[in-house]
């Protein structure tokens, strides 16, 4: 696998007004607020790999992947795919011969097809916008295989969504995701709306997909059973702010971070190991009055004064990227 840095996110930040209506605002003397969605958030994904952004609900994750497909832009902060900087509008030609290289798959698949187009036309529809086949009659076989590639038929194409199954339709976001020759696919929680049974199948899918098309993944997940079948790097969010980075298998064997070890001590002991499984003890805080210093003190067994009033800093520690005072301090044992 080439070294490349296909993706290279730096400081990535992204603020949402959360204010009142002026008028209100002068009345109840109030001054606006904003929520800070993601917080100075780095990472690069090297081409052919697939690095998984984990972690709760309202972490910053989904926000994350939007703004690397170009669907909200960033506060701060840059994103290069390709080495070409998104918000460079003098690149504006370059971007947009990239643009076919980038596709996501969405979590819904009930909400994401247009239920008033039959697939063929779902699928097309990228085909046709980036003008990838000379002719209606090339259009129509591409999608034909297409939707064999995803193990559907090329006879499915007359059929409208509705008349699919959840794990059909997410096949056909596949497809349509596969349509323009892509590199690059942002898959933001593709499987979490399936029943598990479809979810493996799924999964299964990408990951042939991925080995027969040299794709690169940047997947978004909550379930960590999900991650360490698909990742090759993991990073683990919290609040907004990248909180550990590592190798999946490091991950998995040694987390550093607490917060992960949190998050994998309340996944169930399938390999029946004997190992403790302890729930997850409290509750995100809300992104609006985050609190002081490190945001995961309040659930932290770690905490000190220092991790109430300072930021703690991203270090290096045994191959993973940790943003930790009692990791720094070596207070973890």
């Amino acid at each position: 696998m080439s070294k490349t840095a296909l993706v290279s996110v730096k400081n990535l930040t992204r603020l949402f007004d959360v204010s009142k209506p002026l008028l209100n605002r002068i009345i109840e003397r109030e001054s606006r607020k904003f929520l800070r969605a993601v917080d100075d958030v780095s990472f690069d994904i090297v081409e052919g790999e697939t690095f998984a952004l984990v972690g709760e609900s309202g972490s910053g994750k989904s926000t994350v992947a939007k703004m690397v497909v170009g669907l909200l832009p960033p506060t701060k902060g840059s994103i290069r795919i390709y080495d070409l900087d998104l918000a460079d509008k003098s690149q504006h030609r370059k971007l947009q011969e990239m643009r076919s290289q980038i596709q996501m798959i969405f979590q819904d698949p009930f909400a994401s097809l247009n239920p008033r187009w039959r697939v063929d036309k779902i699928i097309a529809e990228p085909i046709r916008a980036f003008n990838l086949e000379a002719d209606d009659n090339a259009t129509d076989k591409r999608v034909g295989e297409l939707l064999t590639v995803v193990g559907l038929d090329p006879s499915d194409g007359r059929k409208f969504p509705h008349e699919f199954s959840g794990g059909q339709r997410q096949r056909i976001c596949i497809a349509r995701a596969l349509a323009s020759k892509p590199k690059f696919i942002v898959c933001d929680e593709p499987t979490s709306a399936l029943d598990v049974s479809v979810q493996a199948q799924i999964l299964n899918l990408m990951r042939d997909l991925q080995d027969e098309f040299n794709l690169t993944f940047l997947f978004i997940s909550h379930d960590l059973s999900v991650v360490r079948h698909m990742a090759t790097r993991i990073g683990v969010m919290y609040l907004g702010r990248l909180v550990e980075i590592s190798d999946s298998k490091n991950l998995f064997k040694a987390p550093k971070h607490p917060y992960t070890k949190m998050l994998l001590d309340a996944v169930p002991d399938l390999e029946m190991s004997g190992r403790e499984r302890k729930p997850v003890e409290g509750e995100i805080p809300n992104p609006i009055t985050p609190p002081s210093g490190c945001t995961f003190h309040p659930r932290c067994p770690f905490v000190n004064e220092r991790c109430r009033k300072e930021i703690p800093a991203t270090i290096e520690a045994n191959d993973s990227i940790v943003a930790c005072h009692a990791v720094e301090e070596g207070r973890l044992g």
